[in-house]
Formats: structure tokens, sequence, C-alpha cells
């Protein structure tokens, strides 16, 4: 019986305590605890309007008293300058309890967003890396390897990764390893700390050989394999890498992973005019890695051969957190939870308008509103008083500029330039007649203020620049083939317009037997030729011309545009000339003789 008792007395001790053991706060860490947490997820291709939105929701959870901020993350990556404006909001945030969630994938401006954080924690099947810069045009795409398109778009992104790295303790020559290709790399680990943690960083070839000295460096299977074990353009046989190692001049100069950087930074290749001056040379953190020299041999062991520079590395969850950048492994929402010790966690996710600008700025979206407003002004010029076709190509036109707006990346410019282009046609079209210097004008300021428009919202910043041109250039191929494509529904509206079930029904009789029977759309606009028949026919002005109207030949009403100013209903006129879909005026007396 008493061993009964102390069975079932046990039995309820250790229930009590795992009830409590449960519901226990697991210990945090003063510096990572925080109560409320809010999430800011990036599960797109990142641009201008990801931007924004970052910027906006980070603002309003720090508003709302959010103790840490959490990006979770999976994306391809995207735009250098969004991704580098996200990574300058992060850094700049009054919560500095930031933390990347790498959930699952955070690859090029999604792998620099993530080392901009405090810590980085990963999903099971997280991958991070290949952040090398790649430019998107129309002949195809190019890698930032070599050439221009390297010197120009590799050091912003390459001093963005090294300030990170030293802001947030990552490996500062790994972290170059992610952004460009020819970086070889060992891991090497303190053999005797002085106290603590032995010291593990990654040295190239330079390093390796005044560290060990007499010892071939190991190759073989790299831990780490770069994005291509191809390589993308991989380590050019015979290159003379094994260069002394550079001794840094100043705690914050850029210290290369790689020889084969050297030319990036003007300090270190004695190039003043180097394109990247403004970038890597201009380093405010100071670089906590030590300056290895032959006093250090005999200090440190090889661990393994880390990276053999084929390509830019891309690290699993175990590799982030061997090689010192992962804090842990979180799956969902409550373990976040536990990760902060926290007791509310929100999602701010993108609100509908930012997904709709989202899609309003995709570059075919925009080529297709374009079209499509070209296609409607086209139709209420033809057919004026329709009203629909004229409400449709404001709404486009709306549309079109609306994600620039948003930005605050275009001003009133782009507009007054599209309306001026539309008055000087119409001005061609109604107050001179024929195809001269206002139709020609028009057409000139109407195409490049649609350009700029277009270029607004996903332009780069510096229009010189590589990226800069291909994005003008892309923006007015893709103008040009909005107009041709409005071209072809110009005729197909021309030909077809009258014929159609429902559509016909929003376009009012243009012409008028004498009876009173319909002539059809098509008819009514008729050719050059038709038209050019009339030319020498006299009839009356069936409504006022301003200077467009309706004149009556022979009793059947034609559109009209008269060629001499104002002219009242009723008076006597002569076909000068005939156009497109319409005959050109003027006034005669009673005799026949211009008035």
């Amino acid at each position: 019986m008493r061993l009964a008792l102390w069975v079932l007395m046990l039995a309820l001790g250790s229930a009590c305590f795992l009830a409590w053991a449960q519901d226990a706060p697991v210990a945090v860490s003063a510096h990572r605890q925080a109560d409320r947490v809010a999430i800011i997820p990036i599960h797109e291709p990142i641009d201008r309007i990801t931007a924004y939105s970052v910027k906006r929701r980070m603002e309003l959870a720090i508003a709302g008293g959010a103790q840490a901020l959490v990006f979770d993350i999976n994306t391809p990556g995207g735009e250098v300058p969004a991704v580098l404006e996200i990574c300058a909001a992060i850094k700049a945030s009054s919560v500095p309890n930031t933390v990347a969630w790498i959930n699952p994938q955070a690859y090029s401006g999604g792998a620099i967003i993530a080392l901009a954080c405090r810590e980085i924690v990963m999903a099971n099947e997280a991958k991070m890396g290949d952040a090398l810069p790649i430019r998107i045009s129309l002949t195809g795409v190019d890698v930032a390897t070599h050439g221009e398109l390297r010197t120009k778009q590799v050091p912003p992104v390459l001093a963005e990764v090294v300030d990170s790295a030293r802001i947030r303790g990552w490996d500062e020559f790994v972290v170059q390893a992610i952004v460009i290709d020819k970086v070889e790399l060992w891991w090497i680990e303190e053999i005797a700390p002085e106290s603590g943690e032995p010291r593990r960083l990654a040295v190239n070839e330079s390093e390796f050989r005044v560290l060990f000295p007499g010892t071939e460096p190991p190759r073989g299977l790299p831990a780490i394999v770069g994005a291509s074990t191809e390589g993308i353009s991989g380590l050019i046989p015979g290159q003379n890498l094994n260069k002394p190692p550079v001794v840094p001049q100043s705690d914050t100069e850029f210290r290369p992973a790689t020889p084969a950087l050297q030319d990036l930074s003007p300090a270190l290749s004695g190039e003043s005019s180097a394109a990247s001056a403004p970038d890597l040379d201009m380093l405010a953190a100071v670089s906590a890695r030590p300056v290895l020299t032959a006093a250090d041999t005999g200090k440190w062991r090889v661990v393994r051969y880390l990276t053999n520079g084929s390509g830019p590395i891309v690290m699993s969850k175990q590799e982030l957190l061997d090689y010192g950048f992962g804090a842990g492994t979180i799956n969902t929402d409550e373990e976040l939870l536990a990760f902060f010790g926290a007791t509310e966690v929100v999602r701010i996710k993108p609100t509908v308008s930012e997904r709709i600008v989202k899609v309003l700025s995709n570059m075919w979206v925009r080529m297709l509103l374009i079209a499509v407003f070209l296609l409607a002004l086209f139709i209420e010029m033809v057919s004026p008083g329709l009203f629909v076709p004229g409400l449709v190509a404001v709404g486009a036109l709306l549309l079109v500029m609306a994600p620039a707006w948003m930005l605050g990346l275009a001003g009133w410019w782009e507009l007054i330039a599209i309306m001026s282009g539309i008055v000087l046609i119409l001005v061609e079209i109604f107050v001179v007649p024929g195809f001269g210097v206002f139709g020609i004008s028009g057409l000139v300021v109407l195409f490049g203020g649609l350009v700029m428009a277009f270029v607004g919202a996903s332009g780069s910043v510096f229009p010189s620049s590589p990226a800069g041109q291909a994005d003008l250039t892309r923006s007015a191929v893709m103008v040009l083939l909005a107009m041709v494509t409005a071209g072809g529904g110009m005729f197909a509206v021309g030909k077809y317009f009258g014929s159609l079930p429902i559509l016909n029904r929003l376009v009012p009789p243009l012409s008028y037997e004498s009876d009173g029977s319909e002539i059809g759309f098509v008819e009514a606009m008729g050719s050059s030729t038709d038209l050019g028949l009339l030319v020498g026919s006299t009839g009356a002005a069936h409504t006022v011309l301003r200077p467009s109207g309706k004149v009556e030949i022979d009793g059947v009403l034609y559109d009209a545009l008269s060629g001499y100013g104002l002219v009242d209903a009723g008076t006597p006129v002569r076909v000068v000339r005939a156009e497109s879909w319409q005959v050109v005026v003027e006034p005669i007396d009673d005799e026949g003789e211009s008035a």
C-alpha cells in the first residue's frame, strides 16, 4: 500500500514538472529577446516596388512597437538598386534586432539582404548565395565576370556585403565568394587561442603559403560548391593569383579575397579613374580580420578546402551553421516565437495596392497598357463624342504612370510631354491638315514621354551607366512594340469595327444616305481612293466645322475638315482634297468661287 502511494506521488510530481517545463520561458540572450516581433515577408523578385513596400512595412512595425524585425526571405533576387535600398534601411533601422529568415531560398539580392541583418536563421531546406550581378537585356543575359559590367556592377554589391561582414561579424572573404567568382579559399582554425573558442576564418592561396610555408595548398572537392560546378568563368588556367598578401594601410581599407579583385579598388590598383571609386574605397566599417604574416606560422591548422572559385558559392543550412552565418533552425512561426522569447508575432504583408502596382510595373503589362492607350486615343480622334474610348485612354495612361508616381520616380514632365504630343497631333489633324512639322513633332514628343514614363518605374538611378542605358533601350523597344501593336489594332478597328455585333453599337452612325439609311463604319471611313473621287465636288456644311464636322454631298454625309477656319452650317463648300477617312473642304460662294 505504501509503495503504491509513493509511486502515485512520483507520477504526479513528474507530470507537474513536465507541465512546468513546457510552460517555463526559454532562456534567450538579452540582445535577442523581444516581446513583440514583426515578420516582413519578401517572397517575390525584388524591385523598387518591393523596396518601397519593405520600408513602409518596417516603419509601420516600428511605429507599432515592434522590438524585433524578421525578414522572411524566399526570393530569386532582383534589381541591385532596390536591394541596396533595403539593406540601407535595415542597417539604419531604429530597431537593431533584425533577423533574416531564409525560408527557404535567398539567392542573389535575397542573400545580400540576409547579410545586412544582425542574425540569420534558416528553414531545413535553406539555400543562400550566388549574388553575382547579371544584366538582362534584349540580346540575352550578361554575367558580371568581365568587362565594363564587372567594373560597374560588382563594386557596389561587393562593398555592401563587406560592410555587412564587418558590422555583423561574418567572414569577410566568404561573403566576397558569394558575390563573385575566382575566389579560392581554405578554412583554417587557430590551434591554441589565448582565450575562449579558437578563431576560424577563410584564407586565400597567398595567405595559405605564408602560414604554411613549403606546403602545397590541398585541393580536390571543395566543401562549398559554386553556383556552377563548371564555373561561370572559372579560374583562368595559368593565371598568377599567388601574389604576396595585400597589407592593408588602414583598418577600413578593402581587403580583396583574391588578387583577381584588386582591380575593383582604385586604392589597390592605382587607377584613380576606376568606376568603383565611390564604393570599395569608401568603406567606413572597421575590419576585424587579422593581418596574417610569417609570425603566425604554426599558430593555425587547415580544416578543409573551402571553395575552388569556379563560381559564386551557395550555402546550405548546415554550411551556414558551420561557417558562422546561421544562428539557428526555424521552420514555423511558433519556433520563431520561442527563438525570441516573444509573446506576440505579427506578419505584415504587402497591401493590395502594392501588389497591383507591382503587376502594373511589369514591362509586358505596361506595353499592353500603352498599346490600349494609343488605340483608344485613335478611336476617340476618328469618332469624336464616343467618350468611352476617351475614358479608356485616360485610364490606361493613368495606369502606365501609376507605378512611377507611387514611388516618387516620375514628375509631371512625362505627363506634360505625352499631352503635348497629343495636342501637336490634334493640331496637325484638325488645324493644319497634312503631315508636317506638327505631326512629326507630336509623334516624337509623345514617344519620348511614353519612354520616360516607362523608364520611371524600373529605370536605373544613373542613366549613363550600363544598367541605365539598357533600361532606356529596353523601354524604347517596348514602346515601339506597343505602337506596332496599337497600329495593328487601328487597322483592325478600321476594317472590322462596324461589323462586330457588340462594338458596333458604341459607334454612332457616321454617315447616312439621303433616305436616312445608315452607312457602315468602314464605308463612312472609306479609303483614300474612294474619297479621292469627291475632290472638286460641291455640297454644304451639314454641321458647323470647328474645323471638323460633317458635310452633305449628293445626299450623303461625310466626315469633313475645314482647311480655312470656322465654317457655319449650311455654307456651300467644295472638296479640295481627300485624306484617310475624311475630306478637306473650303467654303464657296453661290457662284462656286472660293469665298
